[in-house]
């Protein structure tokens, strides 16, 4: 993985797309930074707040905000520094099962896994209903661009396919899923989605809070890309409603888990979006905030050092292992 991550990079800029030079102007500009960091601290909170949402369905005590917030720091530190987008959610598991006795893994898991499809939820609706609002501005750009917009729609159709499933018809997935027949890989996959499925629906209730505070969390994370690299592009000048129209695949992209924060992949997905809008620096201007929010998760390392030796469940390696493998067939 760190191979693939390595070559993309080497390759991107072995060709000249991408160019560290940018890090040097960026530097110039301590302001956007200091900004730029405190939109996605404040994003962290929010997501900090939809997970607490979703633990109080079985917690004991009311919890606390601040300690949710705590332990989501520290899952961000670790997403950081290790492999893949999954680990740092691993370990965020074991400290906050510190918070209330009821709060199991089995639980916690499922938890997780809620608040990383209503996180994505939130992507793909705002992403779709930007193109939606903007379509025939954005489609007259290149069919490049019309594919992406048609795609973002889709997605968000998909959604709204989804939901209307979740509220109107709960139990319809369910008997469609029994009366297909598979072979025995395809089952397990299916009884994966029938179990994720029914664990949506625990929280149908809470649903559409839920994807309202992600709206809002992946609003603010694209406005704080846009923010900090727009000034930075070149071939086009990079609009808001481009931002708007290319995140959701891209940072649905950088989720993928290669290497740590999207490095490498992500740098050459937004080089290919951002081209279809005649920007040529894309991989660049994902650099600026790949070292930014990096940066940004790095000061989770304090947190963990204050919470080292306070934690009642103490997070083993084949812990960690075991179920981020439950997590990745889940996903």
């Amino acid at each position: 993985k760190f191979l693939l991550a390595a070559g993309l990079i080497y390759y991107l800029v072995n060709t000249g797309k991408l160019d560290f030079r940018l890090l040097g102007k960026l530097l110039d500009n301590p302001l956007t930074i200091f900004i730029a960091v405190a939109i996605l601290q404040g994003d962290n909170f929010l997501v900090a707040a939809r997970l607490r949402i979703l633990l109080h369905q079985k917690a004991k005590n009311v919890l606390s905000l601040i300690h949710v917030f705590l332990a989501n720091w520290i899952g961000l530190f670790f997403n950081s520094v290790l492999p893949g987008s999954v680990t740092g959610d691993v370990v965020k598991i074991f400290y906050i099962q510190d918070l209330d006795e009821n709060l199991n893994k089995k639980y916690l898991l499922i938890s997780v896994l809620i608040d990383r499809v209503v996180g994505l939820i939130g992507l793909i609706i705002v992403g779709g209903l930007v193109s939606i609002f903007n379509y025939q501005s954005l489609t007259s750009l290149s069919a490049d661009v019309t594919n992406l917009i048609n795609l973002n729609i889709l997605l968000v159709l998909g959604v709204f396919a989804l939901l209307s499933f979740l509220f109107f018809f709960p139990s319809l997935p369910l008997r469609i899923s029994k009366m297909l027949k598979f072979n025995s890989i395809l089952m397990k996959i299916l009884n994966k989605c029938d179990e994720i499925w029914m664990d949506l629906c625990l929280f149908r209730k809470k649903i559409l809070v839920l994807i309202g505070i992600s709206m809002i969390i992946q609003g603010l994370a694209v406005f704080a890309f846009w923010y900090l690299v727009h000034p930075f592009a070149t071939g086009a000048s990079f609009e808001l409603s481009t931002a708007f129209s290319v995140m959701p695949i891209g940072f649905i992209s950088i989720a993928v888990p290669i290497a740590p924060a999207g490095l490498g992949v992500g740098h050459l997905v937004f080089q290919n979006l951002l081209g279809f809008f005649g920007i040529t620096n894309g991989a660049s201007l994902f650099n600026l905030y790949f070292f930014v929010v990096v940066a940004s998760n790095l000061t989770g390392v304090l947190p963990y050092v204050l919470y080292s030796g306070k934690s009642k469940h103490k997070v083993h390696l084949n812990d960690i292992s075991n179920i981020e493998n439950e997590m990745h067939i889940n996903s």
